[in-house]
C-alpha cells in the first residue's frame, strides 16, 4: 500500500512538467528558488557550527519551531495536493491504518518534504562540536520529518471537513488576510536599535519556553545535549510522544474522512433576483449585475475586497514607525487603493472558470463584457477615491493637494482597468475554482501568474506616469503642478480606459474559443 502511494505520488509530480512550455518554465523557477531557500538554509546552519551555542539555540529552536509551525498552518489556507485526500480513497474499502501509514509516507515525497529533510540532517552539523549531540540531531531528523508532515496532514484533512461551507472560508480567508497584513509593522519595530535589543532578550525568553513544547523539542534536544544538560533526553522524549499522539490522530482522522461528506451549509432562502432586478435588462447590465454579485458573495473577491484597504493601512503604520511625518502619510492611502483596485481586474475573466461559456455561446459583444464587469469597480471605486482624496488633503492641512490626490487616484484606477481589459481576455490565467479556498493556487498556474502580475503592475505606474509625476511636484508646492497632475490624471485615465476596454472587446470576441479552452482545463 505505501509503496503504490508513494510511485502515485511520484507520477504526479512527474507528470507536471508534461504541461505547456510555460507552465514548465514556472515550475522550474519556483524549484530553482526552494532550491535556494533551502541552500541558504542548510549553509546558515552549518555555518552556525562556529557560533556561540546561545545563538545556534536561539536560531535553531526558534527557527525550527516556526517551521513546525508553517506545516501545520499554511495547508490550512493554502491546502496541499488534494489527489492523496482520504475521502478520496472512500470507495476502495481499504483499512484505515495502512492508508493513513501510506498516505503519512507520500507526505514527505514532494520539495516541501525535501526541504525539510535536508534542512533537518543540517542541524546534525551544526551540533557536531559534540559527538553524542550529533547522535541525538541524526535521531532527531526523521522525529521532526514526521511530525511536519502529520501535522499538514492532519491540518489539511481537517480544514476540508471543517472548512467545506463557504461561510466558514470566508471567516477564515478575512482573518488571515487581516492578521498576516497587520503583522508587517512588527518588522520595523524590529529594525529599531532598542526596541531591537529588547525584543531579542524576549526572543531569548521565548525559545526558552518552546523547546519544551512539541513545536521545538525535538530541534532543542541536541543542543541541551551539546551543553552537557540532561534535559536533551526528556525534550527527545516529548518529541516521540508527539510524534505517537500524531499519528494516532492521524489514523482516526483518516477513518472519519473515509466515512465523512464534510460539513453541509445550511440552506438560504432568497427572496428576489438581486442585483439582476435593479440593473438593466440588456447583456451589459447582465454582466455587471452577475460582477457585483461576484465582489459581494464571492470569498475570492471578498479576499482582494479586504486586503485593498489594509494594505494603505499597513503602510501607514510602517512609515510612521519609521518617523515619516503625518502630512506625508495622509497623502498615501488613497493613491495606493487606487493602485490595487484597478490592477485587481487584470484577471477578473479568469474568476468565471467555466461559466464563461456563457457569454461565448451567446455571442455576447466583446465591449459589454469589458464594461460590465467593470461597471461596479468603477461605480463604487470613483466616489471613494474622489471622497478619499478631499479628506487626505483636509489631514495633510493642504486642500489643494486634493486637486493632484484626485488626479493620480483616478488615473491609476482607469490605467488598470483599462490595462485589465485587454489583459483578462488575451492572457489569463488559472484561479481558484468557484468555491474552493482564495488561497489555493491551482498547480497549472507555474511562473506565468507572477510574470502576468509584476508586468501589467508595472506597465500601470508607467502609464500613469504623467499625473504621478506632476503631482509629486504640486507636493513640492506648486499649484501649476497641482491643477496639471488633476487634468493628466482624468485625460490619461479616460483614453487608456476607453482604448483598454475597446482593445479588449476585440480580443475577447477574436479569442472566445480559447479563452473557454483555458477555462476547462484550469
Amino acid at each position: 500500500m505505501t509503496a503504490v502511494l508513494v510511485r502515485l505520488k511520484l507520477r504526479l509530480l512527474v507528470g507536471q512538467f508534461r504541461r505547456s512550455p510555460w507552465q514548465v518554465v514556472g515550475l522550474v523557477l519556483a524549484l530553482l528558488y526552494g532550491a535556494g531557500i533551502t541552500l541558504m538554509l542548510v549553509v546558515t546552519l552549518v555555518a552556525l557550527r562556529l557560533a556561540p551555542a546561545p545563538i545556534s539555540e536561539a536560531v535553531v529552536i526558534g527557527g525550527g519551531s516556526l517551521a513546525v509551525l508553517a506545516f501545520l498552518i499554511v495547508p490550512i489556507f493554502v491546502g496541499i495536493d488534494d489527489t492523496l485526500d482520504p475521502r478520496r480513497f472512500a470507495l476502495f474499502g481499504l483499512d484505515r491504518t495502512r492508508l493513513a501509514i501510506g498516505l503519512a509516507v507520500a507526505g514527505v515525497v514532494g520539495v516541501p518534504g525535501l526541504a525539510l529533510l535536508l534542512v533537518a540532517f543540517a542541524t546534525v552539523a551544526t551540533w557536531s562540536r559534540s559527538p553524542l549531540a550529533a547522535l541525538v540531531a541524526l535521531v532527531s531528523v526523521p522525529i521532526i520529518v514526521l511530525t511536519c508532515v502529520l501535522l499538514s496532514r492532519i491540518a489539511a484533512t481537517s480544514a476540508g471537513l471543517l472548512l467545506s461551507t463557504r461561510r466558514s472560508r470566508e471567516t477564515v480567508a478575512a482573518v488571515l488576510v487581516i492578521g498576516i497584513s497587520l503583522l508587517a509593522p512588527l518588522v520595523v519595530v524590529l529594525t529599531n536599535l532598542e526596541l531591537g535589543r529588547r525584543a531579542l532578550t524576549a526572543i531569548g525568553s521565548v525559545v526558552a519556553v518552546l523547546a519544551w513544547t512539541p513545536l521545538g523539542a525535538a530541534w532543542a534536544a541536541p543542543a541541551s545535549v551539546a551543553s552537557g544538560s540532561a534535559a536533551g533526553a526528556l525534550q527527545l522524549l516529548i518529541a516521540v510522544v508527539t510524534v505517537v499522539v500524531l499519528g494516532l490522530v492521524w489514523r482516526a482522522l483518516v477513518g472519519v474522512a473515509l466515512v465523512s461528506s464534510g460539513r453541509q451549509a445550511k440552506p438560504q432562502t432568497l427572496a428576489g433576483i438581486g442585483w439582476f432586478g435593479r440593473l438593466p435588462a440588456s447583456p451589459r447590465g447582465a454582466i455587471a449585475a452577475r460582477a457585483t454579485s461576484y465582489w459581494a458573495r464571492d470569498v475570492r473577491y471578498r479576499v482582494s475586497a479586504i486586503s485593498i484597504p489594509v494594505t494603505p493601512i499597513v503602510l501607514v503604520l510602517v512609515l510612521g514607525l519609521a518617523g515619516v511625518d503625518r502630512p506625508v502619510l495622509a497623502l498615501i492611502p488613497v493613491p495606493v487603493v487606487a493602485l490595487f483596485l484597478g490592477w485587481a481586474t487584470h484577471n477578473d475573466i479568469a474568476y468565471d472558470h467555466t461559466a464563461i461559456w456563457l457569454h461565448v455561446a451567446a455571442g455576447v459583444r466583446g465591449v459589454d463584457d469589458r464594461l460590465g464587469r467593470l461597471a461596479p469597480v468603477l461605480v463604487v471605486g470613483l466616489p471613494l477615491l474622489v471622497a478619499g482624496s478631499f479628506v487626505s488633503a483636509a489631514v495633510a492641512g493642504r486642500l489643494l493637494l486634493a486637486a493632484p490626490l484626485i488626479g493620480v487616484a483616478v488615473c491609476l484606477l482607469l490605467v488598470g482597468m483599462g490595462i485589465g481589459g485587454v489583459s483578462s481576455a488575451l492572457m489569463p490565467y488559472p484561479v481558484p475554482r468557484p468555491g474552493s479556498s482564495p488561497f489555493q493556487q491551482p498547480n497549472s498556474t507555474g511562473g506565468l501568474a507572477a510574470v502576468v502580475q509584476s508586468v501589467l503592475f508595472l506597465l500601470q505606474l508607467v502609464l500613469s506616469a504623467p499625473a504621478i509625476v506632476l503631482g509629486l511636484l504640486a507636493v513640492q508646492g506648486s499649484t501649476a503642478a497641482a491643477w496639471g497632475s488633476l487634468a493628466a490624471g482624468l485625460v490619461v485615465g479616460a483614453l487608456v480606459l476607453r482604448l483598454g476596454t475597446a482593445w479588449g472587446g476585440r480580443v475577447f470576441e477574436r479569442r472566445g474559443p480559447e479563452i473557454l479552452a483555458a477555462a476547462l482545463r484550469a
